[in-house]
């Protein structure tokens, strides 16, 4: 795409200006921007935690940037609680099949529950670093996930999921967001 289609299409934009944004809680909902159509994951339950990696429910989407971004903001927010006295989760980013290895976190603690709330910046341009989530270009859809493993069986964790509510031992289910931001 020449500069001046790019321009015409998106507007003027000063650089650091955010070009699009596809944001919704994890609902089903479909979300149409100036780069295309997007639908977010339906969550409507808790996920159980494994000693096995796995995605978590509502963090993938499929997503190609306007041809002016120099980066891409993801943002995940979800409810991460222990199931038993001493949860610990690892945590992964991914781009495609690739693991973004300096965004690795894990949550632990006793009887702990939060709100955890992921965000990573993949800039564009220069040379391609997996480590750190940088891509030399992103011109066709790319999936974005987080995945989350417990660290062993006497660990357990549930996403999704608050321990208490209103002063009593009563789970509630709690909706992720996420958010994807396209920025010049």
């Amino acid at each position: 795409m020449s500069n001046a289609f790019n321009l015409a299409r998106f507007g003027a934009y000063k650089a650091g200006s955010i070009i699009e944004e596809v944001s919704s809680p994890c609902d089903g909902s479909q979300i149409t921007v100036g780069s295309g159509a997007y639908t977010v994951q339906d969550v409507t339950a808790y996920q159980s935690c494994t000693s096995s990696y796995a995605d978590i429910t509502g963090s993938t989407i499929a997503y190609t940037p306007p041809s002016i971004a120099t980066r891409v903001v993801y943002e995940f927010s979800f409810q991460e609680s222990y199931y038993d006295a001493y949860g610990v989760t690892h945590n992964k980013f991914f781009i495609d099949s690739d693991e973004v290895v300096s965004a690795r976190f894990e949550a632990r603690g006793t009887y702990w529950s939060q709100r955890v709330f992921f965000r990573w910046v993949i800039n564009i341009g220069g040379t391609a670093d997996t480590d750190d989530g940088r891509l030399a270009s992103w011109t066709s859809a790319k999936t974005l996930k987080l995945q989350i493993r417990e660290y062993g069986s006497g660990n357990d964790s549930v996403c999704h999921l608050t321990r208490t509510w209103d002063g009593a031992n009563t789970a509630q289910f709690s909706k992720p967001v996420i958010s994807i931001k396209a920025i010049l």
